[in-house]
């Protein structure tokens, strides 16, 4: 006697399949960001543009200027820089600092760098931190002097992409050294933010001729 077979309802089958079938798990893996090669590649870009002779200084000061606003989170620098003052500006000063802020800033590393522009740079050691930012210590050897300079590069991972929260100098925290100057400035002046607007503005047909400057001036 030939047995019949029944067949399966469609919705049975199925899912009869899906039991059958392997899963496989799809994992996406986001590569860890390459702070070593991020620094290198900035710094020697940095030594190269400010170390150009050809063009004026009021060119380099445009190039470098350019170069940092790709490679470092100014909005957040300027926030941290102004401290507590921050909240006390309206949304109009607030504008206007991060604007003078942005070009005092790439001033600011101008004057650091520009000393440097004949050195070799050597990566001592990339440290993750916590909430994507990592600390990137450096060996700055030149040629002048036959001290190493220790510099370490604070850095922020910001839409899959690195920027430069903070730079070191044997110690020295710029972004401290600014927030200590801005704040001293306006506590003298009974906490007016202007003060430091007005100091600011004085300063700044001067950075943009590539000059360097500081409020304390």
């Amino acid at each position: 006697m030939l047995m019949r077979l029944k067949l399966l309802p469609l919705s049975a089958a199925i899912m009869l399949a899906a039991l059958l079938t392997p899963v496989f798990s799809v994992v996406s893996v986001r590569a860890a960001p390459d702070t070593a090669a991020f620094v290198e590649n900035l710094t020697y870009t940095a030594f190269a543009t400010l170390g150009n002779h050809n063009i004026t200084e009021q060119e380099r000061f445009a190039k470098f200027s350019d170069l940092l606003h790709s490679r470092v989170d100014m909005p957040r620098i300027g926030r941290f820089v102004l401290g507590a003052n921050w909240r006390q500006a309206s949304p109009e000063q607030q504008a206007e600092y991060q604007k003078l802020f942005s070009d005092y800033v790439v001033s600011a590393f101008a004057g650091r760098l520009q000393e440097y522009t004949d050195s070799q740079i050597t990566i001592k050691s990339s440290t993750p931190t916590g909430k994507g930012e990592h600390i990137v210590s450096t060996l700055i050897r030149n040629p002048k002097n036959p001290e190493p300079v220790k510099v370490d590069w604070r850095l922020r991972e910001n839409a899959g992409a690195l920027q430069v929260l903070d730079m070191t100098i044997e110690g020295v925290s710029m972004a401290l050294t600014q927030r200590s100057e801005f704040s001293s400035l306006i506590q003298q002046n009974g906490g007016n933010i202007n003060a430091l607007l007005d100091r600011l503005r004085s300063t700044a047909e001067a950075v943009r001729q590539g000059k360097q400057v500081s409020i304390g001036n």
